[in-house]
C-alpha cells in the first residue's frame, strides 16, 4: 500500500483526531454507481468514452492536477480531512456493498464544512424500547425492526463508496485516491446516505481541502 491512514490523522493524543480503521473482510459483489445525472447527456455521435461521462471543466482541471501531483517527490505531507472512517461491508440495494463508514466529523474540518453526516448513537427511549421488546418476546419480532426504521436505535453515517467517480473498495484504494490532494483542491465523494425509514439515498459531495499535516504531525497507526 502506497501510503498509511496517516492521511486522515493527526496524533493519537488530538481528541478530534481522525484515523482509518479496517475491518477483515470478504471479497463480494459490489454496486457500481452510474455516473450522476447533474450533466446533460453527450450526443450520439461522440466518442463512446466521452458519452460514457462529459465532466465539468472544474472537474477535469481537478483531476490533471491530481494525476500531475503524483509525479512529483512525495513530501510526506498528507491532506486533513477531519472524520473518523471505519472500513465496512452494508448490505444494500440487495447485494452487498463495501465502503468507509463517516464515524464522527470534527467540527470546522473539510468534511464538516461538507455536510458528511456520521453514525448517529440509539437515543435513550430507543434503548428503553428496544429492551422491553427483548424482553416481552416474540413482540419484540415487530417493534425492534420498528425501531430501527424510526432512528431511535440510531443511524449509520454516511458510507463514502467513490473518490472522484473512482469506485474504492479497499483502504488502499481509499488511500491512493486522497493522498495527492493538497490544500485548495476540491475532491468529490460519493456517499449512501441512510434516511429514517429504512431507504438511502446517493450523493456526490465537493469537499474542499484547508490543509495538509506534515509527517510529524501524523499518526502512522490507525
Amino acid at each position: 500500500m502506497p501510503s498509511s491512514p496517516a492521511a486522515l490523522a493527526r496524533q493519537p493524543d488530538d481528541s478530534n483526531s481522525p484515523v482509518l480503521k479496517s475491518q477483515p473482510h470478504a471479497d463480494a459483489p459490489t454496486l457500481e454507481l452510474a455516473p450522476q445525472p447533474s450533466v446533460a447527456a453527450s450526443p450520439s455521435n461522440s466518442s463512446s468514452e466521452t458519452a460514457a461521462r462529459k465532466f465539468q471543466q472544474s472537474d477535469d482541471v481537478a483531476a490533471l492536477n491530481r494525476e500531475f501531483k503524483k509525479t512529483q517527490p512525495d513530501d510526506g505531507r498528507r491532506p486533513y480531512l477531519g472524520v473518523e472512517l471505519e472500513y465496512t461491508t452494508q448490505c444494500l440495494f440487495g447485494m452487498e456493498m463495501h465502503g468507509f463508514e463517516v464515524v464522527s466529523v470534527a467540527p470546522n474540518s473539510p468534511a464538516g464544512h461538507a455536510g458528511l453526516q456520521a453514525r448517529k448513537p440509539a437515543t435513550a427511549l430507543g434503548n428503553l424500547a428496544a429492551l422491553g421488546s427483548v424482553l416481552a418476546f416474540p413482540v419484540g419480532l415487530f417493534t425492534v425492526p420498528r425501531l430501527r426504521r424510526s432512528g431511535a436505535l440510531g443511524m449509520p453515517g454516511d458510507l463514502i463508496v467513490a473518490v472522484d467517480d473512482r469506485r474504492v473498495r479497499t483502504e488502499e484504494e481509499f488511500m491512493h485516491a486522497i493522498d495527492p490532494l493538497r490544500a485548495g483542491d476540491t475532491v468529490y465523494v460519493t456517499v449512501i446516505r441512510p434516511i429514517v425509514g429504512g431507504s438511502h439515498q446517493t450523493l456526490r459531495i465537493a469537499m474542499h481541502i484547508d490543509e495538509t499535516l506534515p509527517p510529524s504531525a501524523v499518526s502512522r497507526n490507525p
